[in-house]
């Protein structure tokens, strides 16, 4: 038998290698039978114990010859185990441990051990390097103490680094041996002294009363002649060391006070920084050494040193610091010694202890205060740091290998020498890493300004990052010559660049440190070197001095602006500089520098004099930070001129044409010529471009006008499948990005392009086979070893993500239209039990719409699956559009009414069963029926408690709804005349008339003039007695003000269109069912705030206002040739606003016409009067063939900038729901408010639109969801925002008392936001 691995040699050196590792555990154990027990269980206790070579070739071993029969042996069983899985192993493990293979292999192996061991003794001092403990060692045995095992071999355990022995000595032993140490004795008692100390536990050392004596007489041997006599008083650290014993500090001390020695000591002839470091010297390998030393103990006490007294760090810190701060003041290339900063710099180039050190809170305050005393480090820092940078032109030959050369135990086949020029450039690493850690905290950027010595200015901040920036961004060929993989680590323009990306990882470090219009004009001098067109053609080719950046120059100046730019504030520093005005424009900011370079390097329009063409990868790491800027408001405002979409979909047409055009290595190709492999290069860099282009253009869809401009690129299609891709393998979004995909998504799906695009990209397909895996089963038989948990919530945890991402595409009506619109459920006469739906109208007719006993029984989970239907009809249902459409298709009503019946407990009683399913299907009844806003309506709970107490409200089985749901609102009608009447005439009541008495006046001010004063009238109104602004009030304002707004050419942005609708045509005009419904839904509204009384004569009045509205609106439309159901016909939806006003004029239909007729010539009219706009031939034709209405992307849009800024909380609720306020917010003002607002103030949002400015229904959204912030942050935690913001009603909000606030708003914002609005010439 064959035990390769466990035999001769590589059993002896795996066996030696074990028990090395068994030291620490030995060290640890009080007693021979803890060491016992500790290495019984070493499995456990032992993280490294699978990766010895011994144990991992017997484990190899166990598997080749006893696993076949262990497979065997479970075969056999399998299929007939009755007493479980435990007694199955006991009985398998039985049956191989009495088989002969095992015995065998036993019996080879323990013999093999044997062997190995006995040969380990034998060769126990030249394995282990360990003297005999004989007596002759000890002249007294009785100064002995036991050692851990009684046996000869077993009496010492083994260091770590060094493989000695450890023995419990007694204070006079210590004491001969301490003697014996003197360096008044010869070397070889001395040395025999030190073999003898490296036995004994360090922790008895440094405890005993001789300790001192043994320190002085260790630093004698450290700086003693023979090389022996070092060796061992370095053991005797190291030893030390290993140990996590609070005394370890002691012995620290002990290094640092001889490496000390070694700098203050003249004898010690420490070479010069001119001379280099030639280290196969003895005493500098020395040195190294004990540095190497006191690097590793730095890096590793961080580790355990909070577990002692503050004494512990403190006398760390201050040895270290008194060591570090010995510096000779000089300059590059003078005669200087060196210090110990440059041999640090050697052992820890990146300065990785400071770094640790620094990093936890423990010792960082503790540091940073040492450092006010020991300011020389510091000092000597930033020194290095300025003159690197003023001398960086300099030739010198970076470092190659500096910390695999000194780092390392073992000195052989490395580097040999280090000029002087390396050894400062290492000083200078260390010292860049050290400041740029330090001025990431407050109390280390107190140190600045600093004077240094040879400085007659102060250092600032700012002078030391232009100083650093200047090393990325300078252009010398010396820092561009061509190295290996490793120098490429020491490269000076990649090491600060680290540096400076560190300190941006500190979104408040970096905008004190970084955030300087200086610094980022040097940090941008490479790609303005490209922009400087007038320059260029002036010299020509004839400028030597200033050469073209190298890539990699370029390269990391990108990786440094795309760090800048990965958060809120550097977003802003780029967009508006120092002064961060974000009301100022200014073309030189470092945006807009950046935007242009990007946009002239995709056409190729570059001056060729400025140098060869930027690379892919450099204009993709340019349009990456562009692309960060404009997927956010802001930033595509700024970014806007420039075209970006435009220009980043031409190039990825291109690449697309370049890739289809390229040859396609075949098998016949010659795969082994230079031609084969470059052209798979260049194809590979093709197809990685195209991705790069693909990717940023898919970025516009973070915010809503960007959709706007992806979808007039013509590249919708194609990046939603890429999203999609990404998307499926849980791919992040970016470099800086994790998440945002789910919040794209949502901002697509809301428009109908955008819902077009996923239904082609098969996500909605992919998104319901997912749910119906989770809340029903899979399309396979999948074996489960744990069973599903039951749920206990009507939508539990498993399934709430599933819901949530399926509301999120269907929340709004565009989308919900164009994937529903004209589409029957596909019902069937049978299904089978694992027939998953493919589309929206399946999941509605398998989880919604059940209504034969062939769906219930197709389901395995019956009352989950229609309750998860249920909740999101719901949801669905809260826009009611897509209410009017659901009902108009599939009679939703009905289909609940006759669920409700059915659960009656008998026909003659008529009550209904309370269970959750009936409890949601008459709370979605209630909502489907009754409109009205938080006061107007009584919406019932879907809580049934779970201790007996009656449901409180009212269920039913046939409309009407019952009276306790519709309060009576009569005491507060909105019919009041609204007029002031008082009853005691004084100077407030007559404050109160002005405003009547105004509209009443036929004289006074015109135009302008009468529009700010009724402005002024109306703020003091509303701020006295705004819930009185109602009634014949609003009437007067609305005809009042169109009239006035009509001769008003900035306000009158449309032509007056000449109305040529007659009976006969409008007899014509077909109303669809989904406009039926809603006028129904309207009159019963209407009669419910009494504002009208008759029915039928309101119901006739309202048809004709929709068939003139229509066909005078179909006069200014025009049908685009487009796939989207939208644009297909007319306006798909209701027309709420003019039902609104038809119930402002308490059903008057010719005041309305003639108020609608006025008011289509406002440019207010387009964003109040959602089908005003639809198709219309007012609009550019690449706007209205779009299918994104304005109020998306104007409105939407401004309301997500000025979120960003003003609610940054709110925002990233959103950004963290995967919700859009650009979403809520189109769907809280197509439908006017209803369901959301009281009557009163949905009269007041149309009034304050139309005096005020049309820009204050973006400002009335921001203020909506200012008063709604706590519980918007409240339900992001709870992951039900969508569901809160679409189901509930606005609380508490008055549109009156938050007008200062909207007030406030428009200041800042209206010179951006107004313009924006009225343009709609352009997106």
């Amino acid at each position: 038998m064959a035990l390769k691995g466990l035999e001769s040699e590589d059993l002896v050196q795996n066996l030696r290698q074990l028990v090395i590792s068994f030291e620490p555990h030995i060290r640890e154990a009080g007693s021979a039978e803890h060491v016992e027990e500790t290495l019984h269980h070493l499995e456990e206790s032992d993280e490294n114990f699978h990766r010895y070579e011994f144990v991992k070739q017997l484990k190899k071993k166990i598997e080749e010859i006893l696993g076949p029969q262990i497979e065997d042996e479970i075969e056999k069983h399998g299929g007939r185990v009755d007493n479980g899985q435990e007694t199955l192993v006991n009985k398998i493990t039985e049956r191989i441990i009495k088989s002969k293979p095992y015995a065998d292999l036993t019996k080879k192996l323990k013999s093999n051990v044997v062997e190995a061991m006995n040969d380990l003794m034998r060769n126990f001092d030249a394995e282990f390097g360990v003297g005999s403990h004989s007596a002759g060692r000890y002249p007294n045995k009785d100064d002995r103490m036991r050692p851990f095992n009684d046996s000869e071999e077993t009496e010492s355990s083994l260091d770590s680094s060094y493989n000695h022995g450890s023995l419990f000595m007694n204070s006079e032993y210590l004491q001969q041996v301490a003697e014996k140490m003197s360096k008044t004795k010869d070397s070889g008692t001395r040395r025999e002294a030190l073999q003898n100390m490296n036995t004994v536990r360090i922790d008895d050392v440094i405890s005993c009363d001789h300790f001192q004596v043994i320190k002085k007489h260790i630093l004698d041997a450290l700086l003693d002649s023979d090389e022996q006599i070092v060796a061992l008083s370095l053991k005797f650290v190291t030893r030390a060391f290993t140990t996590t014993s609070p005394h370890t500090k002691d012995i620290y001390t002990l290094l640092t006070e001889h490496l000390i020695c070694h700098f203050h000591n003249r004898k010690s002839n420490m070479p010069k920084i001119k001379n280099g470091l030639d280290i196969t010297r003895p005493e500098i390998r020395r040195i190294l050494t004990a540095f190497r030393l006191m690097n590793e103990f730095q890096q590793e006490t961080i580790n355990y040193w909070i577990r002692y007294p503050e004494q512990y760090l403190e006398e760390v810190l201050v040895s270290t610091l008194n060591l570090l701060s010995i510096h000779h003041v000089g300059t590059v290339g003078t005669s200087q010694a060196l210090s110990p900063v440059h041999f640090v710099a050697l052992v820890d180039t990146k300065a990785q202890w400071f770094i640790k050190w620094i990093h936890g809170n423990f010792s960082r305050s503790f540091l940073l205060d040492l450092l006010e005393k020991y300011r020389p480090f510091v000092e000597n820092a930033v020194k290095h740091c300025l003159e690197f940078s003023a001398a960086r032109k300099v030739p010198f030959d970076l470092m190659s290998d500096i910390s695999e050369s000194v780092s390392k135990s073992s000195f052989e086949n490395k580097r040999a020498y280090y000029t002087g020029a390396e050894l400062e450039y290492a000083y200078f690493i260390h010292s860049a890493c050290v400041i740029g850690k330090l001025l990431c905290f407050a109390n280390g950027r107190k140190f600045f300004p600093i004077k240094l010595k040879d400085s007659e200015d102060p250092v600032s901040i700012k002078k030391l990052m232009v100083a650093m920036v200047l090393v990325v961004v300078d252009p010398s060929p010396v820092f561009h010559l061509p190295r290996g993989n490793t120098s490429e680590m020491f490269d000076p323009a990649r090491l600060i660049t680290d540096v400076l990306k560190g300190l941006c990882s500190s979104e408040q470090a970096c905008e004190i440190c970084l955030f300087k219009d200086e610094i980022t004009s040097t940090l941008l001098s490479p790609i303005s070197h490209f922009l400087d067109v007038a320059y260029w053609e002036e010299v020509g080719f004839e400028d030597d001095e200033h050469q073209a950046p190298g890539e990699k120059t370029l390269l990391h100046v990108a990786d440094i602006l795309s760090m800048i730019a990965s958060s809120t504030k550097g977003r802003r520093h780029l967009m508006y500089g120092e002064k961060n005005d974000i009301f100022s424009r200014t073309k030189s900011s470092a945006a807009h520098i950046i935007a242009e370079f990007t946009k002239k390097a995709l056409l190729r329009q570059l001056p060729r004099e400025a140098g060869p063409a930027p690379s892919p990868a450099v204009i993709g790491a340019y349009l990456y930070i562009c692309r960060q800027l404009y997927n956010t408001c802001e930033g595509l405002l700024v970014l806007y001129p420039y075209d970006l979409h435009t220009v980043i979909a031409e190039a990825w047409r291109d690449a697309s044409k370049e890739l289809e055009n390229s040859h396609t290595p075949t098998p016949d190709d010659d795969s082994s010529s230079d031609n084969s492999s470059i052209t798979i290069r260049e194809s590979y860099d093709v197809v990685a471009w195209e991705d790069t282009l693909r990717d940023n253009l898919l970025n516009f869809a973070s915010t809503a006008k960007g959709i706007l401009l992806l979808q007039q690129t013509g590249a919708l299609n194609e990046c939603m499948f890429y999203m999609h891709t990404r998307y499926e393998k849980k791919l992040q979004v970016s470099k800086c990005e994790k998440f945002g995909y789910g919040y794209m998504v949502t901002q697509v799906a809301t428009t109908a392009p955008g819902m077009a695009a996923l239904k082609k990209t098969g996500y909605i397909k992919a998104l319901i086979t997912e749910l119906w895996s989770v809340i029903e089963c899979g399309p396979i038989d999948i074996t489960l070893f744990t069973p599903k948990t039951w749920p206990v919530d009507p939508i539990d945890r498993t399934v709430h993500k599933h819901l949530v991402r399926l509301l999120n595409i269907l929340s709004g009506f565009p989308a919900v239209y164009e994937v529903l619109a004209n589409k029957p459920l596909p019902s069937k006469s049978a299904y089978s039990f694992r027939e998953m739906p493919e589309c929206l109208p399946g999941f509605l007719d398998r989880l919604v719409v059940l209504d034969t006993p062939v769906k219930v029984h197709s389901l395995f989970n019956v009352e989950q699956c229609h309750v998860f239907g249920l909740r999101v009809l719901s949801v669905m249902i809260s826009c009611l559009d897509s209410f009017l459409l659901l009902q108009s298709q599939y009679r939703i009503q009905e289909f609940l009414l006759a669920a409700q019946t059915d659960n009656q407990i008998n026909k003659d009683q008529k009550d209904i069963i309370v269970d959750m399913l009936s409890v949601e299907r008459n709370n979605i009844l209630v909502r489907t029926y009754l409109i009205g806003g938080p006061s107007e309506r009584v919406l019932p709970s879907r809580h049934i408690d779970d201790i007996g107490t009656p449901y409180p409200y009212p269920m039913f089985s046939s409309y009407p709804i019952p009276r306790e749901y519709s309060p009576n609102i009569g005491g507060r009608s909105a019919l009041k005349q609204g007029f002031i009447y008082p009853t005691h005439q004084n100077v407030s009541d007559k404050k109160d008339n002005e405003l009547t008495e105004f509209l009443d006046s036929k004289k006074g001010e015109k135009g302008r003039a009468w529009m700010e004063k009724c402005r002024n009238l109306l703020y003091k109104f509303f701020t006295g007695k705004g819930d009185q602004v109602k009634g014949n009030v609003v009437h007067k304002i609305l005809e009042k003000t169109v009239n006035v707004m009509c001769s008003i050419a900035e306000e009158s942005v449309f032509p007056l269109m000449q109305y040529a609708g007659t009976d006969s045509a409008l007899k014509a005009v077909s109303i669809s069912p989904l406009q039926q419904l809603g006028i129904k839904m309207a009159i019963r509204y209407g009669i419910h705030l009494k504002v009208i009384h008759t029915s039928s004569d309101a119901t006739d009045s309202l048809t004709l206002l929709i068939r003139q509205v229509h066909y005078y609106l179909q006069q200014q439309q025009k049908t685009p040739e487009s796939d989207l159901n939208s644009l297909k016909t007319g306006y798909p939806g209701f027309d709420w606003f003019a039902a609104t006003v038809f119930l402002v004029f308490n059903g008057n239909h010719e005041k309305t016409w003639d108020f609608l007729q006025q008011f289509s010539t406002l440019g207010a009219s387009g964003y109040l009067w959602i089908p005003r706009l639809h198709a219309s031939v007012h609009l550019p034709a690449a706007l209205s063939s779009s299918g994104i209405h304005p109020l998306f992307s104007s409105t939407g849009h401004n309301i997500e900038f000025i979120l960003q800024i003003e609610l940054p909380l709110v925002s990233s609720a959103f950004k963290m729901s995967g919700f859009t306020p650009a979403q809520i917010s189109q769907h809280w003002l197509t439908q006017c408010f209803w369901n959301y607002l009281d009557w009163p103030d949905i009269c007041h949002y149309i009034i304050v639109c139309m005096i005020f400015g049309v820009d204050y229904q973006v400002y009335l959204c921001v203020a909506i969801l200012k008063h709604l912030q706590r519980e918007i942050m409240s339900h992001m935690q709870s992951h039900d925002l969508l569901m809160f913001l679409k189901e509930e009603p606005i609380h508490h909000f008055k549109v009156a008392q938050n007008l200062k606030y909207m007030m406030d708003l428009e200041k800042k914002y209206r010179k951006m936001v107004l313009p924006d609005m009225l343009n709609i010439t352009r997106p």
